[in-house]
């Protein structure tokens, strides 16, 4: 009973998002949700693709987030982008440093018949202690990526140093300068960035999650304004 009350309550929360960045659209605005955990940004997703008839989803995270209504839940934080996945104007997921996952996860992985692209924490440092880049290898993330991009930010893709309040910190990581980096080059590539959350911050634990999380904000807003020609990049 517990799940199925809770279900109800984060529908309606999806529907109250839904309806605010729909109003928000139509005036013109662009529109960064602040989680709260994972599962909030499904109704800004849903606007967005009311409005868009295709755009993917770039995904930093340190999970991959692809669970089935995850113990009973089904909108659960471990279950946005298999909820988001739902939406048929979502042309692709690409998820960039995840390292936490399970075997269901895999399998809708494999299921996504390239729909899902990955590119793993470890391949990633695999390649970086190889001496290929950092800009190479987020080369190889652009190519991968559609014209219209919305970017979903969990605060646990960054190392856990830069983020020890958070929920499920996971050992591994990017830098908050790779991650800027990477948004930069999108922008900068043409890619239009439509939207974004923001999510699993915990500014109340620490000020440092906080300084961390507001300056990942400014970031996003930033490069999202460039992207939409709403500002020129100084340097």
């Amino acid at each position: 009973m517990i799940p199925l009350k809770i279900n109800e309550a984060c529908e309606n929360l999806n529907v109250y998002v839904r309806n605010t960045a729909a109003k928000l659209l139509n005036e013109g605005k662009m529109i960064g949700l602040l989680g709260g955990d994972h599962s909030t940004p499904l109704g800004l997703l849903r606007a967005l693709s009311e409005r868009y008839d295709r755009f993917g989803i770039l995904q930093i995270d340190a999970h991959a987030d692809l669970r089935r209504a995850y113990e009973g839940f089904t909108y659960s934080h471990a279950s946005i982008m298999f909820n988001a996945l739902k939406l048929p104007s979502v042309q692709r997921l690409i998820q960039v440093g995840v390292r936490d996952y399970c075997e269901e996860e895999v399998v809708a992985m494999n299921r996504g018949m390239g729909r899902i692209v990955n590119f793993f924490d470890d391949d990633i440092k695999a390649q970086l202690y190889g001496g290929k880049t950092w800009s190479d290898i987020c080369k190889d993330i652009i190519k991968v990526l559609p014209d219209n991009i919305y970017i979903s930010f969990d605060i646990d893709g960054l190392d856990p140093k830069l983020c020890p309040g958070t929920g499920t910190p996971v050992p591994g990581g990017f830098e908050l300068q790779q991650v800027t980096y990477l948004l930069k080059q999108i922008a900068l590539s043409g890619k239009r960035i439509i939207g974004f959350d923001l999510s699993e911050v915990a500014p109340g634990s620490t000020d440092w999650d906080a300084n961390v999380g507001a300056r990942a904000l400014y970031q996003l807003c930033n490069w999202m304004a460039v992207s939409q020609g709403k500002l020129t990049p100084s340097r």
